[in-house]
């Protein structure tokens, strides 16, 4: 309400200030919500390995601080460069190349025949139907069977020198990702695409290879980048139980514990963590050449 002691001109003058007031705030405001979405956008303008630098120079700052703080009387975490310099050293050596080499072949040789089995798995569900249940039950089962348990029983089984139990750990370790992978996919395809080749008298054996292998490669290439580094880090594991053996990051990770060289666990952890990656990261780009589409990149199959 005006008061009544107040002139015309006083009134219009305090409205003007509130007007100008107000107008003020706004631009303020509106400046601030520019500055955000600004800031917002350069965000998500950025390239992918930038968000990854900054998780890594996090997690070697949270590993320096734990190691100098919880950890600096018993040396269990020693500081992260360190472990750098013993991971130098180490890979400045044949003896680790050669371990390398040797876990890496058990591993691909367990995907390989894991990936046979959980296709054969995947394939014979739509051939013949009945065998779903069997099918998923299997791999269930893969998946369950703890590997720790079922590796003694392995390594008995098989001759000394071998390296049986690392390929067994690295194929039991795949399978059951490669199943539902591949079961996902091929069932993602068109069932317009499928009515017309059984229009024109086409089996179950033509909707395979004509549509549903096509239909179901992301899912397929997907299944297979998770099961890369399950299969290494499976022929790691193997490699605890072998007998007469003496090469591979599993062994070389056996003596590093029985003698308590901390420094050279960890280096010996970061190369095999390094290496699952790679076999994730190769497949994954892989996968980008080969199904484009799925990834919504034209640029995909324009290179490596």
């Amino acid at each position: 309400m005006t008061d009544l002691h107040t002139s015309p001109r006083e009134t219009a003058e305090r409205e003007i200030e509130a007007e100008l007031g107000q107008s003020v705030a706004l631009q303020a405001e509106t400046a601030r919500g520019g500055e955000r979405r600004s800031v917002l956008g350069s965000m998500a303008a950025a390239p992918p390995w930038v968000g990854a630098l900054v998780g890594i120079v996090l997690i070697v700052a949270v590993w320096q601080v734990v190691a100098v703080t919880l950890f600096s009387v018993t040396g269990s975490v020693p500081p992260p460069g360190q472990v750098l310099v013993q991971l130098v050293t180490d890979l400045s050596d044949l003896v680790y190349w050669r371990a390398i080499a040797a876990t890496a072949g058990s591993a691909a040789w367990g995907f390989l025949w894991g990936n046979l089995i959980a296709f054969a798995l995947a394939f014979a569900v739509l051939l013949v139907p009945w065998f779903e249940g069997l099918s998923t039950q299997l791999a269930v089962v893969c998946s369950c069977i703890p590997l720790t348990a079922i590796a003694p029983i392995v390594t008995l089984m098989s001759p000394a020198g071998g390296r049986t139990t690392s390929i067994f750990l690295a194929a039991l370790s795949v399978i059951f990702t490669t199943v539902v992978g591949t079961l996902l996919g091929l069932r993602a395809a068109s069932e317009t695409q499928l009515d017309v080749i059984t229009a024109y008298g086409g089996s179950r054996w033509t909707q395979l290879v004509k549509v549903r292998l096509i239909a179901a490669l992301p899912s397929i290439l997907a299944a297979l980048k998770l099961a890369a580094p399950a299969a290494f880090l499976g022929a790691v594991l193997g490699e605890y139980f072998l007998i007469g053996v003496d090469q591979g990051l599993g062994i070389l990770l056996l003596a590093a514990q029985a003698t308590a060289a901390s420094v050279k666990l960890w280096a010996l952890a970061l190369i095999s963590g390094g290496i699952a990656g790679i076999a994730y990261f190769v497949i994954g780009r892989i996968s980008r050449l080969v199904t484009p589409w799925s990834a919504g990149d034209s640029r995909a199959g324009e290179g490596f």
